[in-house]
């Protein structure tokens, strides 16, 4: 017969308050790695690299995590106080099992890396886009980051430029 121990239960909120301490308490686009790009041969810009980082309460980065993510590009307003405009362009990920895991996580970096195509009939070239990123966790969590992101020079769909400077 082997030795019974007991553990002293764990209610839900001690259980909660444990598991936060390893959640990701915000997340980051990684900048500036998070740029417009060509994702063809040519060099006209068609999309958007993405890559974002979770980071929990003790600053560590490189968390997995599960839940949905959803990537907005709005259009730039300058000299405001919201610099967000017009909604231009949305997609959403599914982060809820293996397949898309492997497909967004980089092991090397320790991020995820989102590619996204752009319409080019509905994005105009700008020299700056506002790109907004909202986790949304399987506790019910919800995390958002925003950057605004420059067009590289050039023709396209996102590399024109403007006179908004």
């Amino acid at each position: 017969l082997g030795c019974a121990s007991s553990r002293p239960a764990v209610d839900d909120a001690a259980r909660r308050q444990m598991l936060t301490l390893l959640m990701p308490s915000r997340i980051k686009i990684v900048q500036p790695f998070t740029r417009i790009k060509s994702f063809d041969a040519d060099p006209t810009p068609d999309g958007i690299e993405l890559l974002l980082q979770a980071v929990n309460s003790l600053d560590n980065p490189g968390l997995m995590i599960a839940g949905h993510v959803r990537i907005e590009l709005y259009e730039y307003v300058k000299a405001s106080g919201d610099q967000k405009g017009r909604r231009l362009e949305s997609w959403n990920v599914d982060l809820t099992d293996e397949q898309h895991q492997r497909t967004y996580w980089n092991q090397l970096t320790q991020m995820y890396e989102f590619r996204v195509g752009v319409d080019p009939t509905t994005v105009r070239p700008a020299d700056r886009y506002v790109l907004v990123v909202t986790y949304d966790s399987p506790l019910g969590e919800r995390l958002t980051d925003e950057y605004v992101i420059r067009s590289p020079q050039g023709g396209g769909p996102m590399g024109g430029s403007s006179s908004d400077g």
